[in-house]
């Protein structure tokens, strides 16, 4: 870069830009409870957040395309995805207004415009990470989540228009992610959330996480599996049989197996499933 002028002038602006988002970073930090990153990774695993393998969307707010505007291609998959499973897998899980995330993200790759957001900055995945970072490491600590407001005094901070945080839940909890975020929104309304401070409302929709809502489902299930023991004996020896053999796949250490398992199992989709296969191969 030459040292013209403009560039002089530009690359001042861009160093006192650094400084002004590191004070900011720094006030925020003595701000929030001690362990605000565990608590950004506790409340993550309500949705089924897996540091190892889930990637994390970051899009700016403001740009996601409305119904009207989405490409005949992401219609048929919203309806697939309904018919499927009962609810789509994408859910907004949160936001910061902290520019630095976008310093952090791997960028997509170039794709048909219309088939893509253009909001979408890119995502946060340990994979693809020079540092081998877990996402929620790398998430700023002024992250809120979704439905609670965020403090204005960190708005002014950063005067940027914030970046939503979204991810993909295991398909089997697609059509219950719902009831976790309508938690969401009942407490925001219910009263004032400080989100500076310890979230204490983790243990109010902790019911409504992934782990819970699967075990109440399996507990239905086995209720009705035992209802009609005396006419499914065939059935429960093979499905005996089947959770045996689960187990012996997940304790074998080949990732390849196992997310093939995860993925006739349903806890994950298809396109999950490619991408945590190109990863492996890679």
């Amino acid at each position: 870069m030459s040292n013209t002028p403009d560039n002089i002038v530009k690359e001042r602006r861009r160093q006192q830009s650094i400084k002004t988002v590191s004070q900011a970073e720094s006030i925020i930090s003595s701000q929030v409870f001690d362990k605000r990153r565990t608590e950004i990774y506790e409340y993550l695993k309500l949705f089924g957040y897996k540091p190892d393998k889930t990637i994390i969307q970051v899009h700016i707010t403001g740009f996601f395309r409305k119904k009207n505007q989405a490409s005949q291609k992401e219609r048929e998959r919203y309806r697939a995805a309904v018919k499927k499973y009962g609810g789509t897998s994408f859910v907004i899980v949160g936001r910061t207004h902290d520019p630095s995330i976008t310093e952090s993200v791997v960028r997509p790759r170039k794709k048909n415009p219309l088939d893509t957001s253009p909001g979408y900055v890119g995502y946060l995945w340990k994979n693809k990470d020079p540092q081998k970072r877990d996402p929620h490491q790398i998430i700023p600590l002024d992250f809120t989540p979704i439905h609670l407001p965020y403090p204005q005094d960190w708005k002014n901070l950063f005067a940027t228009k914030g970046f939503m945080l979204a991810l993909h839940v295991p398909v089997s909890f697609a059509k219950d992610k719902n009831r976790l975020t309508r938690a969401l929104y009942r407490i925001s309304k219910n009263g004032v959330v400080d989100i500076k401070n310890e979230w204490t409302f983790l243990n109010e929709i902790t019911q409504f996480g992934i782990d819970n809502t699967i075990s109440n489902n399996n507990n239905q299930i086995t209720g009705i599996t035992t209802a009609g023991t005396s006419s499914s004996t065939t059935s429960n020896s093979s499905d005996y049989a089947f959770n045996n053999k689960a187990k012996k796949i997940d304790n074998n250490e080949d990732p390849l197996r196992i997310i093939k398992m995860r993925l006739a199992k349903g806890e994950i989709s298809k396109e999950e499933y490619e991408e945590l296969r190109n990863a492996i191969a890679s």
